[in-house]
């Protein structure tokens, strides 16, 4: 290591060590993945693990799966420089916790594992998690509440974990999607963290990033490869936990002075708010409107709305990560504002950006329905005029 360090201080001389040694991660975990991911769409190929298309998937031939190895392998290489010199307890368990998810992931993508299996799992890492201290401990002044009972912090946080895990798994949809969705959050979230000297957790954020870059190398429309389970699962978990860790800073680029401030609220909310978002509107679709599992497979997702109004998958993917940056940038700007309020107008920017895409669905619909209804009567008079002229 001490080899690997000198080198870098010739290579990135006259940064702080701190950031070569992230820049350094960052393009480790970015070079392992890129070159990991063609050996697994050979052995992915060879061993007929693909993803094959069905009525409800949106890939129209076999696609190699398994992305998410070479996603973990990348982080796994990358975290060889972190855990090296910020190793305690805590992030071995977290690490553990990476590797048992990944594990399912596998699991799930081979065999098809129930979503109350990988559900139970799941609160069992978050467990492991909040054990580590990587738990909501407060709710920093909002609606008047500042530090919770541990009972309600454990409960919080396995909720919110878990939560997360899903939303990000839920949203690997199209091409590209959850891959890029999540490399634009674990920056911004990766920056929280390195200005507030979170430092071992602002590790774990590039490296995740660069894995996901080169990933979208190979994912990106036309898709060469899908992450899968293993993929969305690992990354899913990775941002929910930096997310709570970026709630835990006194951030100095937001000018606060303690953990759990609202100004970190606002943000945090604004960076998962897009896929959280589309979890809780597709699970109120299934259980209140449609009385199925939450966990029941559909094409109602907003990504599948997109693809509905006429937009390929690269278009699709595009807007959705434009919608994601719209949202982080406007709880920037509202970070110094009341929480609730901000909260609750980025709740509301979501819904505008995701549910005005299904309005143009129903408006597209009742254009085609309208202009099919007008063609029929043309058609009708125009044959009841050709009959007319046959008998005469």
């Amino acid at each position: 290591m001490e080899f690997f360090n000198n080198n870098l201080e010739i290579v990135f001389a006259g940064l702080p060590v701190t950031n070569y040694r992230l820049i350094f991660t960052f393009l480790l975990a970015a070079a392992v993945t890129y070159f990991a991911i063609p050996v697994v769409i050979k052995t992915a190929l060879k061993k007929n693990l693909v993803d094959n298309p069905n009525e409800r998937k949106m890939h129209k031939t076999p696609i190699p799966t398994l992305g998410g190895v070479a996603i973990f392998i990348g982080i796994l290489c990358a975290s060889v420089i972190w855990l090296s010199y910020y190793y305690s307890l805590e992030m071995l368990l977290i690490f553990v916790s990476m590797i048992i998810l990944f594990i399912t992931g596998i699991v799930d993508d081979l065999t098809d594992m129930s979503a109350l299996k990988k559900l139970a799992i799941q609160i069992f890492v978050s467990f492991i998690v909040a054990w580590c201290g990587v738990r909501i401990q407060s709710l920093g002044g909002i609606f008047g509440i500042y530090e919770i009972p541990v009972i309600l912090q454990y409960l919080i946080t396995i909720a919110l974990v878990a939560g997360v895990t899903n939303a990000f798994n839920l949203i690997d949809g199209i091409d590209g999607l959850a891959g890029g969705i999540t490399f634009i959050n674990a920056v911004f979230l990766g920056l929280i963290l390195l200005f507030s000297d979170k430092i071992e957790f602002a590790f774990i954020a590039f490296s995740l990033a660069g894995a996901l870059l080169a990933f979208l190398k190979y994912n990106f429309n036309p898709a060469k490869i899908f992450m899968g389970d293993t993929g969305s699962l690992i990354i899913g978990f990775i941002m929910a936990v930096i997310g709570i860790s970026a709630l835990q800073c006194n951030s100095s680029i937001l000018s606060t002075t303690t953990p759990y401030s609202p100004s970190l609220f606002i943000l945090v909310t604004g960076i998962i708010l897009l896929p959280v978002y589309d979890m809780l509107r597709v699970f109120f679709v299934r259980i209140v409107l449609e009385h199925k599992s939450p966990f029941a497979a559909d094409k109602n997702h907003t990504h599948h709305l997109l693809i509905e109004t006429k937009f390929n998958h690269k278009k699709a993917t595009i807007v959705l990560y434009i919608s994601n940056i719209i949202i982080i940038i406007t709880a920037f700007f509202l970070r110094g504002f009341d929480p609730v309020f901000s909260i609750c107008l980025l709740f509301i920017l979501a819904v505008i950006l995701s549910e005005g895409i299904t309005l143009k669905r129903i408006f597209i619909a009742k254009f085609n329905e309208i202009f099919l209804s007008k063609r029929a009567k043309v058609l009708v008079r125009d044959n009841k005029y050709l009959n007319k002229i046959m008998e005469d």
